[in-house]
């Protein structure tokens, strides 16, 4: 249960609105420590720090970060906007991520709040005497946090939305979710078999959308408090359409914890799908191959990167059996290999430098550990020599 519950929490945190939100009860909490530590203030030290001082720094922080709140906010958006367009539409859901991004709008529009709340209770003189100094100070460090910030969102706009960077991004995603999908390759159960068991009930989903994540420990305890077994029929990144059967479930309430520890939505997700990681990479090099751009260096630059995460491990095939109740499908490693090499070779079989990148790639793949990726290699391989990309290989040697 906590793995998931620390999943949740990790995907509810990335949210903007939550980074807003706990930065503004952080201005809220200073306001009131600042009138609670009050008394403790030497007696003497208000005469060297006036009212006016601490009025003069607030109204600065009141006018500036609205409007740099609002600059931020358009350039956030044209970023999205730039990279949907020029790269791929679902490398948007990386930018929606970029925690940099949400952690300096959270800092100005909290010290947006903090200001004009502030302002609020000196108007209606809530703060006196000694108060004054300690707001000052508070207020001292929230400039400090706004420099920072500053400096932060400076550097973070020389990259963002660009190439370099969100093909970075996708390429570390994608390979955090290779990785632990080479360690627990059936997500911790058993790899599901052929046949259904006896006696099964047959679950059906609800809704239409991609298996986004499977909170396994969850279906662990549902299937242990059931007495039975959970067979989940779909893989994550997979499509399924209302009514078809996602899975099969014995015992006694396994079937609405199956639809119940099953995300499906609209919308498919990098936390277990490499495959989704890939896909974004091999359609940044489809659209650079397109006769509008012809960018064949982009199509180059991703095949090396699909090509490194897949040569970075290989399958445990003695993977340990973590929840022994379950049965998952199995990661579709030769799906990863012909689904983006190839769709890059079709894309770019005119191109020499394209044919001669996923060759080497290829090759080296070929070479891997795991049988089924390089199996999956060999075959591509096989159909460049064969077809015209072959051709087209030639002439460029």
């Amino acid at each position: 249960m906590l793995p998931t519950l620390l999943r949740r929490v990790h995907e509810f945190s990335r949210r903007l609105i939550v980074r807003v939100l706990l930065i503004a009860l952080c201005s809220v909490l200073a306001i009131v420590v600042a009138k609670l530590l009050g008394g403790l203030i030497p007696f003497g030290l208000k005469d060297r720090i006036g009212a006016d001082a601490v009025d003069h720094i607030l109204s600065i922080i009141a006018n500036s970060m609205l409007t740099v709140t609002t600059f931020s906010l358009t350039v956030m958006v044209a970023s999205h906007q730039n990279v949907s367009s020029l790269w791929t539409p679902r490398a948007h859901q990386i930018l929606l991520q970029d925690t940099t991004t949400h952690t300096v709008l959270a800092t100005f529009v909290g010290a947006y709040l903090y200001a004009v709340i502030t302002i609020i209770l000196r108007e209606t003189e809530v703060f006196k005497g000694e108060e004054l100094v300690v707001l000052f100070f508070v207020t001292l460090m929230v400039v400090v946090l706004i420099v920072v910030a500053i400096i932060r969102w400076i550097s973070h706009l020389e990259l963002l939305g660009s190439l370099i960077e969100t093909s970075g991004r996708i390429e570390r995603k994608a390979q955090e979710a290779y990785d632990m999908r080479c360690a627990y390759p059936a997500l911790g159960g058993h790899v599901l078999g052929p046949e259904v068991p006896d006696g099964a009930e047959e679950v059906v989903s609800e809704t239409t959308g991609y298996v986004q994540q499977i909170y396994q420990d969850r279906l662990q305890e549902a299937a242990e408090e059931a007495g039975g077994q959970i067979h989940l029929a779909r893989p994550v990144g997979a499509f399924v359409y209302r009514g078809e059967v996602l899975g099969w479930v014995t015992g006694e309430g396994g079937a609405e914890a199956l639809r119940r520890h099953v995300s499906v939505g609209s919308l498919r997700n990098y936390v277990q799908d490499p495959g989704f990681g890939l896909l974004n990479l091999t359609e940044i090099a489809q659209r650079a191959l397109s006769p509008g751009i012809n960018d064949p260096g982009t199509g180059v630059d991703m095949t090396g990167r699909i090509a490194r995460i897949l040569l970075s491990g290989a399958v445990e095939q003695d993977a340990k059996v973590v929840h022994d109740r379950l049965y998952l499908p199995m990661l579709d490693r030769r799906a990863l290999v012909q689904d983006s090499f190839g769709a890059i070779l079709r894309s770019g079989a005119d191109h020499p430098e394209i044919v001669g990148a996923v060759a080497a790639a290829l090759t080296a793949l070929g070479r891997h550990e795991d049988p089924e990726i390089a199996g999956a290699a060999e075959d591509l391989v096989g159909r460049i020599g064969s077809g015209p990309a072959g051709e087209t290989l030639e002439q460029s040697v």
